[in-house]
């Protein structure tokens, strides 16, 4: 923004504060133009920031619908497995049979709302939606977690039955360790069921409030 001094030579108060004037409302134009150009700009952003959270929100929802199927199925294969090692406890020298961990899960995603907070979107955005849109990115960040913790549980149950060549040589002590962290991996499955039903839950109030 510039002022200039006026190009006449001021010859009475009345040019000088006619000047003053002049200039007063050049001074409110310009700082109108510049308010009216940032509003417009913070508007553009906060519009492009809903857009985008709107839509990283629906594809978590879709991945939380896919994620109870696989968490199901998981529950299901454990329960199938405890069956099995209880059978090798009961008869380990005729025992025949396999375990099988398979863990499938979608994680959620963040990223457009990372970049709201990253680019200052989320200051021009009511305080009550930034803080509805928080608590659900950070119950989904959770539900993230549990689901990491469940694959290295998983990948560390069948410890046992990696330290004997054969399954008729593994030790009573280990089967009943075998047991108990396959027995304790159902829990965190059914734990992890439970936080997805709730996120998703969560997830679809929050998108309702992002209808157009």
């Amino acid at each position: 923004m510039d002022i200039h001094a006026p190009h006449q030579p001021v010859h009475s108060w009345r040019d000088f504060f006619t000047h003053i004037v002049i200039i007063t409302i050049g001074l409110f134009l310009a700082l109108m133009l510049e308010a009216g150009v940032d509003w417009l700009h913070h508007r553009h952003i906060v519009r492009e920031a809903r857009d985008n959270i709107r839509e990283e929100l629906n594809g978590n929802h879709a991945n939380a619908q896919k994620d109870l199927v696989y968490i199901q199925d998981e529950i299901d294969r454990t329960k199938a497995d405890l069956a099995t090692i209880r059978k090798l406890r009961a008869d380990q020298k005729n025992f025949k049979g396999s375990l099988e961990y398979i863990m499938r899960f979608s994680s959620f995603d963040s990223a457009a709302w990372t970049t709201a907070r990253e680019t200052g979107a989320l200051g021009y955005m009511p305080y009550k939606e930034v803080q509805d849109d928080d608590g659900l990115y950070t119950e989904q960040q959770m539900v993230n977690d549990q689901a990491v913790a469940i694959f290295r549980r998983q990948s560390l149950d069948m410890t046992p039955m990696f330290m004997e060549d054969s399954s008729t040589d593994v030790p009573a002590a280990r089967i009943e360790t075998l047991l108990h962290d396959t027995a304790a991996t159902l829990i965190e499955l059914k734990t992890l069921q439970q936080l997805v039903q709730q996120y998703d839950a969560a997830c679809v109030a929050q998108l309702k409030k992002y209808q157009p």
